[in-house]
Parts: structure tokens; sequence; C-alpha cells
């Protein structure tokens, strides 16, 4: 006798706990005992990386231009994975430059990134920017998810509050907004944001990640297992480790530091920063995987951070030596924290090409943006931005290109572009021109 189908929207429940699933050839039709398997079209994920500060350009940009491009110093990470990659030139964002305002390039960066708006400068009750493309997306593809959106980040910060030059604190350390005067509030910690991911969301959702989420749905999983044939059996076994294996790298990381005998602080984001990037790029993973949201944002810092990469020999701050005023020795050290983030971003990338989906990969089925703002933070300038994407997104890119765009070409474009690949049917975004030719 045949299994029955089980749906795609299965979750494996407990009494605080919500674990969704990773596609099972149970989940897919059977119209017959004879008839082959159909194609199932895989659902298309969203998701945007940013990182602040700008670049060393001259480490960044590739020398090579058309399709044989070559791979920049900071960009040498991605050699793995470059067939994966596109790289898209010529995308500026208007909206992030003064136009009249003034300083505060940084503020205006990360509000305007993603929403393509031009802030209101204000550090109060007037704040404004726009609707994010990502919260668009949110509004139309996560009607079949667990989650709309997921926002992470590796930084937190007050939101009232001047940062920049008589901006708002909330526009420096926020790139996802769901309306023109609502920040989505971004998680910065891992054991948080695993819990908003997989738990209830209730009140006593405060549960130790001690006790691991998989216990919690026991049950479910044992009646789930006496309905799937062997090869999802072993897949589901895969997909549980993977799960454990993060609530271990989280469960230690959260554990008490001891500063002497009578004094304990508990850590509540990891100490080691590249283990902190890591963790959210798990997550990411596993939210996709397992259909929990289909969009994301991760900031890799709030714009303007001024934190030091110690494990890589940049013991100044990051926003400080932006400002490098070509300063030999200031300029090598922004290249190599560029050269840094590109190395965890190689390190989510493969995750997710090494992640099956249907037929092919997570990646395959992936949009993935990773960029800035800012093209170099000494001159604080908005235009031939760096900016890469990541995945086929389900054959509207075909990556391993490189894509030169005429110059002030909209970066806004590109998210025109990836907003309607899931239905959200904008004429226009920001001062968008129309939609980008990734194929």
């Amino acid at each position: 006798m045949r299994n029955p189908m089980i749906s795609r929207r299965t979750l494996l429940r407990g009494a605080t706990a919500a674990l969704g699933l990773p596609m099972l050839e149970a989940m897919l039709p059977k119209h017959s005992a004879f008839a082959a398997m159909p194609d199932v079209k895989r659902p298309l994920r969203l998701g945007w990386v940013f990182f602040p500060n700008g670049t060393n350009a001259e480490q960044w940009e590739p020398k090579v231009e058309g399709s044989h491009w070559d791979l920049a110093p900071s960009l040498e990470p991605l050699a793995d994975v470059k067939s994966d990659l596109t790289l898209l030139r010529g995308l500026a964002q208007v909206n992030a430059r003064s136009l009249g305002d003034g300083p505060g390039d940084h503020a205006r960066s990360a509000a305007a990134f993603l929403t393509g708006a031009h802030p209101v400068k204000t550090a109060g009750a007037k704040m404004r920017a726009g609707k994010s493309a990502d919260q668009y997306a949110a509004e139309v593809h996560g009607k079949d998810t667990r989650l709309a959106s997921i926002e992470l980040g590796t930084e937190g910060g007050r939101a009232a509050g001047s940062c920049d030059s008589g901006y708002a604190c909330a526009y420096s350390n926020n790139i996802s907004w769901r309306s023109a005067t609502q920040p989505m509030p971004k998680e910065v910690n891992p054991k948080l944001a695993f819990d908003r991911l997989f738990g209830s969301g209730g009140a006593s959702d405060q549960r130790s990640i001690q006790k691991s989420i998989l216990d919690m749905v026991a049950e479910d999983a044992k009646q789930l297992r006496g309905q799937l044939g062997n090869t999802d059996r072993q897949k589901l076994d895969q997909y549980f480790s993977s799960v454990r294996d993060v609530e271990q790298r989280i469960e230690r990381l959260s554990k008490p530091v001891n500063l002497d005998a009578n004094l304990t602080h508990p850590s509540e984001k990891p100490a080691d920063i590249g283990e902190h990037i890591r963790l959210m790029y798990d997550l990411m993973v596993l939210a996709f995987k397992t259909d929990t949201t289909r969009v994301a944002t991760f900031m890799l810092g709030n714009e303007g951070s001024n934190a030091a990469y110690p494990m890589i020999g940049v013991t100044e701050g990051h926003h400080s030596l932006s400002h490098h005023q070509n300063d030999k020795d200031k300029m090598t050290k922004i290249a190599a924290i560029d050269k840094y983030f590109a190395e965890q971003f190689a390190y989510f990338v493969k995750q997710l090409k090494e992640t099956p989906d249907g037929e092919g990969s997570l990646l395959d089925n992936c949009m993935i943006v990773y960029g800035g703002a800012i093209r170099d933070g000494n001159r604080h300038d908005h235009h031939d931005l760096p900016v890469l994407m990541a995945g086929a997104g389900g054959g509207i890119v075909t990556p391993g290109r490189q894509f030169t765009f005429p110059t002030e070409t909209p970066l806004n474009n590109l998210y025109l572009t990836m907003v309607n690949s899931v239905g959200a049917k904008l004429d226009h975004f920001g001062d968008s021109t129309g939609k980008l030719e990734l194929s």
C-alpha cells in the first residue's frame, strides 16, 4: 500500500516549538503507481547581505571587463563559487546621496540601500524612509511560510537619538523597513533568532536551548518516520543532525564566562565575530531549507560600524579606517576586512550549494544580494556600488558572469526584478527605470 502524500507545509510540533521540514519525496505528488514523478517547481528564496563602510575599491573591483571577469584580491575567497556568482557593475543608489541634506552618508547608505528612498534628516519622531524591497516580497511571498521574513545582524544599537550628523540611529542600524516610518528590528542573538524561527512564539518560549527542539517534537517526528520510505528517513536524519549541530554551537557560545569567583557574565551573542557571522548564515540556510521563510536580510555590521577585526590583524575600528585619506596602511587594512567578509560569504554560498532542493541545490533557487550602498568609505560615493548576486534564481539568473550596466543605473532596478519574480507586481520601486535582464 502506498504511503499517503505529506503536505509541504507539515510542521513537527511540540509544546513550545514548531519545526519545518526539508523537501521529502513523500511531499511530491504521484498520479499513479507507474507515472513518472513530475517536476515540482521549488520556491524562490530572496536574501540581502549588507556590509558597511564601503570597500577598498582598487582591491574589490575586477580589472577585466566582460563575461570573462577576474576575481579581484578582496574577492579571492569566492574562487570556489565564482561560477555561482553574478557581478553587477554600474549600479547606483541615488537616494543615499546628500541631495541638499549635508553630511550623513552612512545613515543614508543603510536607510536607502533596500528602500530606495531618501531618509528624512531627523533624530526624532519625524523619521521616514520607505518600505523596503524585502518587505514587498514578504508581503506576497510570505503568505505560504511560517514567517514572512527574518531580519538578522551582528550589532544591536538604539533606535532613538542621532548616530550620524543628525540622522536617527534607526537609519544606520536597519536596512529592512515594514513601512516608511517603521524599521524591522533585526535579531543579533543567534539563540533568539533560532527561537524566532522554530519556537512557538508564545510568552513561554524562553526555553533553554540545552533542551533540544528535536526533543520537543520527538513524538511528531516518530509518527512522521512511520510514514516515510528509507530515502526520506535518511534525509530526515541528516536534517535533524544539522539542526542539532547549530543548537550545540549556540549552546556552547551561550555559556556564562567566569570573570572571577563571584561574578559571571552570560554572553548575549558570540564574542568571536567569525563564529557569530557563520551561525547567522547557518540559520538562514535552515530557514530556507525548511521553508520557514523565503525572505531574509542580514547586516554584517551597522552602517558606520567601528568594529575591529583582530583575528586578521586589524585592531583599529572599521569606520575610522574607512576614512583612509589614501593612507596605504589604512587602505590595506580595509582590503583585509573586505576579504574577511568575502570569506564568510563564501562559506554561506557553499552551504546553500551543498543543500539539496528538489532536483538541484538550494542555491539554484536563491537570489542573494551581497553588497552595500557606499563604494569607497573615504569618498562616500554611491555609484558603481560593490554588488554581487549568488544563485540562479530558479532560472532567472545565469550566474558565473559579469554585467556592466550604464553608469547611474538604479540599484532599484535589481530589486524590482527580484520582488516581481515572487509575484509582487510592482511597476516601479524607488527611482527604478525598469527590470534588469540577468540571463
